[in-house]
């Protein structure tokens, strides 16, 4: 396990003051096929450990002084040139101006259409359709987008990752908000058990008890998905989360979506 304990200045603009004992920051790349496969587990925690965390996303490019931070990163999503790269990250920060659920629903609706649609679009198109299943204020998007604010929390999260020592993605920072100077740093893709530990610890698993999540829980949240990733959350096998997918299917709750290599469903 790549963790270790680190102190940094926790006065950074985007921290709001929870009663959450826990907050999370999950420093990611948008474009990166790791990003993609850490997402079900970033899902799973949300459900399980929402009560007693908070996952703050903060975006970063695979280069802008940060000394080749993607240096142990494969297969980056190369559908966009740099520039329009960082026009989408502008985006998702200035949906995330509209609160962090906001800016988690954003990006993770962007990157559906990226790795599950993974169909030749452009950069206007890419960036209002990942709104579509945001709740959102359109206008005040728009207007964001074109403002400073989103590109000063843009730089903002490019100088926590410096400040946090941030040299492979993901990472992620366990803060105990009630601990002072005190975080957990765990770099790389990880085993769900490995993060779940650190909470634990931190929280003290004596007196926590976990959410079990229903479906329906996850439908509430979640607009589109993959087999493995019920299987994943829910502790049980492909075939029985297909059985229970297709048994949705027929009652017209969900869709099945064949879109080249990939198939996965959407809440209709």
């Amino acid at each position: 396990m790549n963790n270790q304990s680190t102190k940094t200045d926790i006065t950074h603009s985007t921290i709001e003051q929870i009663n959450k004992p826990i907050i999370i920051y999950y420093f990611v790349h948008p474009f990166s096929n790791t990003y993609w496969q850490m997402e079900p587990i970033i899902k799973k925690l949300t459900m399980e450990y929402g009560a007693f965390c908070s996952i703050r996303p903060v975006i970063c490019p695979s280069s802008l002084n940060l000394q080749e931070v993607c240096k142990h990163e494969e297969q980056v999503h190369s559908s966009f040139a740099l520039v329009e790269q960082q026009t989408i990250l502008l985006a998702i920060k200035a949906a995330a101006l509209q609160g962090n659920k906001t800016g988690r629903d954003y990006l993770r609706n962007l990157q559906d259409y990226l790795f599950l649609y993974q169909t030749d679009i452009d950069i206007t198109t890419l960036i209002h359709q990942a709104c579509d299943h945001t709740n959102i204020d359109l206008h005040e998007f728009e207007r964001d987008l074109q403002s400073i604010s989103a590109k000063k929390a843009f730089e903002s999260d490019i100088q926590l990752a410096q400040e946090m020592e941030i040299e492979q993605f993901p990472t992620l920072v366990f803060l105990g908000q009630h601990i002072e100077d005190y975080s957990m740093k765990i770099a790389g893709l990880h085993t769900y058990e490995t993060y779940t530990f650190i909470l634990e610890e931190m929280l003290n698993k004596e007196i926590m008890e976990k959410s079990k999540p229903s479906l329906e829980d996850f439908f509430k949240l979640y607009n589109r998905f993959k087999t493995e990733e019920i299987a994943f959350i829910f502790e049980i096998s492909i075939k029985k989360a297909e059985k229970i997918l297709k048994q949705l299917q027929l009652m017209q709750q969900i869709t099945k979506i064949n879109n080249g290599s990939n198939t996965f469903w959407e809440i209709i």
